[in-house]
Parts: structure tokens; C-alpha cells; sequence
């Protein structure tokens, strides 16, 4: 299946496949290789809800070419 990511900042917009059993943190470490992020800063929202690493996208209801938002978490304070 596909999943649309959208970065929340820009609205850049990057298509992964993904198996419907794979995890959040699957997603995370493809978005990382991607847009050259540590996948520790990547927070994925669906519906309003930040996604837990371990959910799977079956678990969460995602289907074919919906879309998820990207914020990227920053380093320093």
C-alpha cells in the first residue's frame, strides 16, 4: 500500500509503500532515509493522533494512498 506523507511544514509530499502489517516505525525509518532526518525526530499524526512506533498501519484503519503528517521534532532548546 502507499501512504502519502505530508511534511506539516511546506507541505511536501512524499509517497512510501508500505505492507498494511508494517509499523509506524518502519514508516519512520523510510521517511528518515528520504528527507535526511534522524527517524528519533519523526513524529507521524493520523487523524489528529500521534501514531505510537509500534502500531501497525492495519491497527491504525489506514488505507491505500491516505495521508499522514510529518513533524519533525528539533534538537537544542
Amino acid at each position: 500500500m502507499i501512504i502519502r506523507v505530508v511534511s506539516a511544514i511546506g507541505g511536501g509530499v512524499i509517497d512510501v509503500e508500505v505492507k498494511p502489517n508494517a509499523t509506524v516505525s518502519e514508516l519512520k525509518r523510510e521517511i528518515s532515509r528520504q528527507k535526511r532526518i534522524p527517524a528519533s525526530a519523526v513524529i507521524v499524526v493520523y487523524r489528529g493522533r500521534q501514531l505510537d512506533d509500534n502500531e501497525t498501519f492495519e491497527e491504525v484503519g489506514l488505507t491505500d494512498y491516505e495521508k499522514v503528517y510529518l513533524i519533525a521534532r528539533t534538537e537544542g532548546g
